[in-house]
């Protein structure tokens, strides 16, 4: 009689396999997983920093335009911010309240022209002014305006 060996194979994973593999699978995900935080982490900051630099700019841009409007000889510097006379008589002031800069006609009303803000500055420069906000973040615009109404 011949004797006939037969290999039987087993078909699975061994423990030690089973253990290697998890651990190399947990350690892609958390690869993969970090990186999309970072993403998302940067994503957030890079709009905070654009909302920021967006509305530091709209605020300089209609301080200034409307500032341009004002009578010659009528723009005063207040502790808090200006104030000045247009064409039709009105007085408008911009003041530091907080950390906003609100616009005032005739002292009444409260529209805010800017928020988070940490300083709010006008110095003048002969004829012309010279505006100043830093934000909160330490974003600084600055524009120059010369009244041009008589």
């Amino acid at each position: 009689m011949r004797l006939l060996h037969t290999y039987h194979f087993r078909d699975g994973f061994t423990l030690v396999e089973l253990l290697v593999t998890l651990a190399v699978f947990t350690f892609v995900i958390g690869i993969i997983y970090a990186t999309y935080s970072m993403g998302i982490f940067m994503w957030k900051t890079t709009e905070t920093k654009l909302w920021t630099v967006q509305e530091a700019r709209m605020s300089l841009e209609r301080i200034i335009r409307e500032s341009r409007g004002a009578k010659q000889g009528s723009v005063k510097i207040v502790s808090s911010g200006f104030e000045f006379e247009n064409i039709e008589g009105e007085k408008i002031s911009f003041e530091k309240s907080g950390d906003r800069i609100l616009r005032k006609v005739n002292n009444t009303g409260n529209n805010i022209v800017a928020t988070n803000v940490k300083d709010f500055k006008i110095e003048s420069a002969g004829t012309s002014y010279r505006v100043e906000i830093v934000f909160n973040n330490d974003y600084t615009v600055s524009g120059i305006f010369t009244p041009r109404n008589k």
